[in-house]
């Protein structure tokens, strides 16, 4: 006798043996036992969930010669016949390959061909969304007013394709993916019948590789019982041609550690054993994924056992942030792999520039973090009315300033991460220290300013050439430019080139400053003996605002 493959060996018989559709099953058994029968039925869900499985078992029920309550006997002629597929009162279809107008006028002439006495005719119509629009109304009127003893069961992965004609004339049942839990005990017990050595954590990998679908479950386990008992983690990964959760958790501890040679490393690894680039891609996203689970809601992540703890170690080291831009990356050029011709050069690819692009965006967040702590500091003590920045104190080589107020502990754990020391006095005062920074110092570093600033960008530079330092006033540097250079100085109070000139100074000087940038007609040097003027200042902090925020979002208001 032929091999008979383990998915139709194991193939439920009754409405008890469907595993994991409990909420459907039931309703069936009730529809028996109160001979409420509808004419016609959708059972839609993904693949391998128990869809034509069903179907027949409640063709069996309907024709059954010595049923037994609702579920048939599996015993009798009729039972036997529909098992086999050769039963004349039932009709299996295939709407992929018989999905034309002409199937379906063959399918209402059979219709009206009366059946043998006290029998259904049951026409199981499986993946019924591939039919064609007209074969869909052909099909119309024979499922609304169907003859007597005539069971229509469509069947379909894809219910978003059946028109709504059609659905508002069947009753419909919604096929769940079957729980991990479920799959592994069923396997489990396929494993005891046959008397094979399967670890308990091989199954539990088998049933969360299915995805819900009990047959692809038995077909995996059929592949993998070809090897020697005892079969473990590592026998199901080479049937399945994977790597294995153990090599994705070495992939992201070097995206974890930025660390380009150490991912390289084990992918190239990866692919030296034979794997697919863009299986090693898809696993790691979906490994991504259950850390994502774990960090979000804490649940157990679906991984073997012994990698549990690993993964759940691994989602505390980072933020979320970055954990959605990988899954972001890694999504998006896992989709463009498929085209690629070689694919261990995109994936290779992909995983630096998943690293690359993290770090920029750690970079990016903690630079505006900082700058919008310092900027939030200083409009609080604008408000106030208390000095903005430090002043200068001819006397020592550092300089400190007192601002007057009381500052919460979240605002003095910011101003501490930003580098500036608080200390908390009974009369609220906090005091901010820098070095101190002279214009003059400026005016003579500025060629190397300017360099500083060529080698991040050179446009940035060109603009910044007709102008020139005039004025320090605790860390605003007002920049004049000449006479016709009005263009030039919108260019450098543009976001983008007034952050590049910030940092080029920030890394000169060791401290952050910010840009005022005038025309020379407009710049009126103070007098020291003036009591302090803060409108330059002022404008900084505005202009600043307006940058980071938008102009449209920014009032001005005395």
């Amino acid at each position: 006798m032929a091999y008979l493959a383990l998915y139709r060996e194991w193939r439920p018989k009754t409405f008890q043996s469907i595993v994991g559709q409990e909420h459907i099953t039931q309703t069936l058994m009730n529809a028996l036992k109160q001979n409420k029968i509808a004419h016609a039925y959708l059972f839609s869900g993904p693949r391998g969930t128990g869809k034509t499985t069903a179907a027949k078992i409640l063709a069996k029920a309907l024709n059954c010669e010595h049923r037994n309550g609702v579920e048939p006997c599996n015993q009798c002629s009729s039972c036997s016949s529909i098992d086999h597929g050769s039963a004349i009162e039932v009709f299996e279809i295939d709407a992929a390959s018989n999905r034309g107008i002409d199937e379906i006028r063959d399918l209402r002439e059979n219709i009206k061909l009366s059946s043998i006495k006290g029998k259904f005719k049951v026409y199981i119509i499986d993946e019924v969304h591939m039919l064609t629009t007209e074969a869909f109304n052909a099909l119309l009127k024979t499922l609304e007013e169907p003859p007597s003893q005539v069971v229509f069961i469509l069947a379909t992965t894809e219910v978003q394709k059946i028109p709504l004609t059609i659905l508002s004339r069947v009753q419909r049942f919604e096929f769940h993916r079957i729980s991990v839990e479920n799959i592994t005990k069923r396997l489990t017990v396929v494993c005891e019948s046959l008397g094979r050595q399967v670890q308990q954590s091989a199954l539990l990998v088998i049933a969360q590789k299915s995805e819900g679908g009990l047959r692809d479950a038995l077909s995996i386990l059929d592949q993998c019982l070809l090897q020697d008992d005892p079969i473990g983690v590592k026998e199901v990964y080479q049937v399945l041609g994977m790597v294995g959760e153990t090599f994705s958790s070495e992939l992201v501890d070097g995206l974890i550690a930025l660390d380009y040679g150490k991912s390289l490393e084990t992918l190239t690894g990866g692919i030296q054993q034979g794997r697919d680039p863009r299986q090693i891609i898809r696993e790691l996203l979906e490994y991504l994924r259950q850390m994502l689970l774990n960090l979000t809601t804490g649940v157990t992540p679906l991984v073997a056992p012994e990698i549990q703890e690993r993964l759940v170690e691994q989602s505390r080291k980072i933020p979320i942030s970055r954990l959605l831009h990988w899954i972001s990356l890694l999504m998006q050029g896992e989709g463009q792999l498929k085209y690629a011709s070689n694919a261990r050069l995109a994936a290779e690819l992909l995983i630096v520039q998943t690293i690359h692009e993290g770090q920029s965006v750690i970079n990016d967040q903690e630079e505006i973090v900082k700058r919008l702590t310092l900027l939030e500091l200083q409009l609080q003590n604008l408000v106030t009315g208390q000095d903005l920045l430090p002043r200068k104190n001819p006397s020592k080589n550092s300089a400190s300033a007192e601002y007057v107020g009381q500052e919460n502990n979240k605002n003095q754990a910011k101003t501490t991460d930003l580098g500036i020391e608080s200390n908390a006095s009974s009369e609220g005062k906090l005091t901010v220290k820098t070095e101190s920074l002279a214009i003059e110092t400026v005016q003579e570093r500025w060629n190397e300013i300017l360099d500083q600033v060529k080698r991040r960008k050179k446009s940035t530079q060109a603009f910044l050439l007709e102008g020139k330092p005039v004025y320090l006033e605790g860390n605003v540097l007002t920049i004049a430019f000449r006479q016709g250079c009005s263009f030039h100085k919108d260019k450098v109070n543009q976001q983008e080139n007034r952050q590049t000139i910030e940092e080029a100074l920030q890394q000169l000087f060791g401290i952050t400053i910010a840009l005022n940038n005038v025309m020379e007609n407009e710049f009126q040097k103070k007098d020291p003996s003036e009591p302090e003027n803060k409108e330059l200042e002022e404008q900084a902090l505005v202009d600043k605002a307006k940058d980071m925020f938008g102009e449209d979002l920014v009032t001005i208001r005395e």
